[in-house]
């Protein structure tokens, strides 16, 4: 029987696989991370598209074990299954496992540099994962009560508008003009 962490850690696995049930889901853990000093049993997943123009997707599992009631996992959506986003989820995890780092919805994280090859977004928000909703967002009690939450690519000078008006009038821009959240490259917004 699993307890504490492990437990933990193989519900949300559990949680990630049922939501893209039908879809291939397998690791792609970027092990050269100072993270699992933080943060042991912390893996990535990559899950494949099912139709062509879909999106990959690359979430977290075992970023919210160290803290105690809740926790955050993430996940970000893109054109490829680059090993390299397993990285920057790694990074993005290691950053939040300090208590003064914490990230939450509306956070800004400077990647210092293109977020995906040929892009020139160098920065991600932390987003409500409006993409997928509440079903993949709040995960089974057994997970310690996790959150999913979405690390969405915006250039410096849309973080830069976050920072300085707000998170719902960049999400009101990001509607307005229909944004394909694909496009690695797609032109910043402001």
């Amino acid at each position: 029987m699993r307890t504490g962490e492990d437990a933990r850690i193989f519900a949300l696995e559990r949680h990630v696989r049922e939501f893209w049930h039908g879809h291939a889901v397998e690791p792609a853990t970027w092990e050269h991370a100072p993270l699992l000093d933080r943060v042991p049993g912390f893996a990535t997943y990559r899950v494949a598209p099912r139709n062509a123009g879909d999106g990959w997707v690359h979430v977290t599992v075992g970023s919210s074990v160290h803290e105690e009631r809740g926790g955050t996992e993430f996940f970000l959506m893109s054109p490829t299954g680059a090993q390299a986003h397993a990285e920057t989820l790694a990074m993005v995890s290691h950053l939040h496992s300090f208590e003064e780092y914490r990230l939450g919805v509306g956070s800004v994280i400077d990647v210092g540099g293109p977020w995906t090859e040929g892009s020139r977004m160098d920065h991600l928000l932390v987003s409500l994962p409006y993409p997928y909703g509440p079903a993949l967002e709040w995960a089974p009690a057994e997970t310690g009560g996790a959150r999913f939450l979405w690390l969405l690519p915006i250039h410096r000078s849309e973080a830069a508008f976050v920072v300085a008006e707000s998170l719902d009038a960049f999400e009101e821009v990001l509607e307005t003009e229909g944004v394909n959240v694909l496009d690695a490259d797609r032109a910043p917004l402001v």
